[in-house]
C-alpha cells in the first residue's frame, strides 16, 4: 500500500510539474513603483494574482522609458511573454520584438503591432464618465479640477469622458486641467492640486499615480465648503476616508489571465488588441465613500448597469456625438480609432489644449 501511495504521489508531482511547465512564463515592466497606489500598483496586483493559477513571473519596477529597451531585452531572454505597462515603452518594445521573434510582447495603451507584439487596454473612459456624473452632482461651485499626467490620447479621452459625464447632469460644470507631464511626481502633483483648489474647484480628479487630490480634499474640506476627491486607477479611499467619493479603477487581473490562458491553450498568440470595459469587468468604480449621498450613488449605478446590460454601446459617450471645446461638433458613431487618437478638448473644459 505504501508503495502504491508513493507511486501515486510521484505521478501527481510529475503531472503538476508538467502542468506548470506548460504555462508560459512572464516578465513585466512597471514605469512606477509597485506600491505607488495607482497605475503601477494595479498592474502589479494583476500580475501577481496569476500565481494562484500556476503562472510564474519576474518584474522590474521604476523603469524610465529611455532605459526600457535594455530591460525588455533582458526579460526576453528568460520569458515566453513580456509585458510593458507604459505608453512610452512602445517604440523600445517594438525594437526588441524584432530581435526576439519567439517571445510574445504585450504593450499597454499603444498602437504598434507585429506578429509577436500586441497592444491591450481597458476602457477606463467608461468608468471615468460615471465618476464624472458623480462629480457633476456633488459640486457646489460647478468647478472640477484635474491634475493631468501626460496629454496623450488615452488621457485626453478620459478627461473628455469625465467632463461629458459631469455635464450630462450639470451643464454648468467647468473643468480646469493642470498638466505636470509626469506619471508619478508627488510634489508637482500636490502643487497642481492646490492650484485648481485656489481656482475654486471643489471636486478633484487626477490621471497620475499619486493620491494627492484625495489627501487635499480630506485636509481642506469644511462643512461650509465641502471638497471631494476622486481616485485614479486603483482604490484610494484610505487617503481621504471622509471626503473620498469614488474613482475609476482597473481590474487588470481579468485581462491578464485571459491573455495567458489563450497562450497556454494554443501555444501561440494571434494579435487581437483587447480593449475591454465595464461589461468584461476590466474597469470599474472603486468603493463609494461613506459620505456620498445615496441619490448620487443610485443614479451612477443605474447608468453603469446600462453599459453592463448592453443598453449603451462600448464606445459611449463618444459614439453619441458631442461638441468640441472650439464649438465644432462630432456626429454620432465614433469608433475605437477616434477614441484612441483624440487630440482635442470637449465643451466644458476651460483650459487650452496643450501645445506639445
Amino acid at each position: 500500500m505504501k508503495k502504491i501511495l508513493s507511486l501515486l504521489l510521484t505521478l501527481g508531482l510529475l503531472a503538476a510539474s508538467q502542468a506548470l511547465a506548460d504555462k508560459p512564463s512572464l516578465g513585466f515592466v512597471l514605469v512606477g513603483p509597485k506600491n505607488d497606489g495607482g497605475w503601477s500598483m494595479r498592474h502589479y496586483q494583476g500580475f501577481k494574482s496569476l500565481e494562484k493559477h500556476g503562472y510564474t513571473s519576474t518584474f522590474v519596477e521604476m523603469v524610465p522609458e529611455a532605459d526600457s529597451e535594455r530591460v525588455f531585452r533582458k526579460l526576453a531572454r528568460k520569458h515566453d511573454v513580456v509585458f510593458g505597462t507604459s505608453f512610452g515603452y512602445m517604440d523600445p518594445m517594438a525594437k526588441v520584438a524584432q530581435k526576439h521573434p519567439d517571445t510574445l510582447f504585450m504593450h499597454a495603451t499603444g498602437y504598434k503591432t507585429a506578429a509577436n507584439m500586441d497592444n491591450y487596454n481597458c476602457r477606463l473612459y467608461q468608468a471615468r464618465y460615471l465618476a464624472g456624473i458623480a462629480a457633476g452632482m456633488l459640486t457646489k461651485t460647478n468647478k472640477i479640477g484635474v491634475v493631468g499626467s501626460h496629454p496623450i490620447p488615452e488621457i485626453i479621452s478620459n478627461i473628455n469622458a469625465m467632463t461629458m459625464g459631469a455635464q450630462s447632469v450639470n451643464p454648468n460644470v467647468e473643468v480646469r486641467i493642470i498638466w505636470i507631464n509626469s506619471w508619478f511626481d508627488p510634489p508637482k502633483d500636490m502643487e497642481a492640486a492646490k492650484t485648481v483648489h485656489e481656482w475654486g474647484a471643489d471636486v478633484f480628479f487626477t490621471t497620475t499615480d499619486s493620491p494627492n487630490v484625495v489627501t487635499l480634499a480630506q485636509q481642506n474640506s469644511t462643512p461650509a465648503k465641502p471638497l471631494w476627491g476622486m481616485g485614479n486607477d486603483a482604490p484610494m479611499n484610505s487617503f481621504g476616508p471622509d471626503r473620498y467619493a469614488t474613482g475609476p479603477m482597473f481590474n487588470w487581473n481579468v485581462l491578464y489571465k485571459h491573455i495567458l490562458d489563450k497562450v497556454a491553450a494554443a501555444g501561440s498568440y494571434e494579435v487581437q488588441t483587447p480593449f475591454w470595459g465595464l461589461q468584461e469587468n476590466c474597469v470599474g468604480l472603486s468603493p463609494w465613500g461613506p459620505n456620498v449621498p445615496g441619490k448620487v450613488v443610485n443614479h451612477v449605478e443605474t447608468v453603469k448597469m446600462k453599459w453592463i446590460n448592453d443598453e449603451m454601446d462600448a464606445n459611449f459617450p463618444f459614439s453619441a456625438g458631442f461638441t468640441k471645446q472650439d464649438g465644432s461638433t462630432v456626429g454620432p458613431g465614433m469608433k475605437r480609432g477616434g477614441i484612441e487618437s483624440m487630440d482635442y478638448h470637449v465643451k466644458g473644459i476651460v483650459s487650452p489644449y496643450p501645445s506639445n
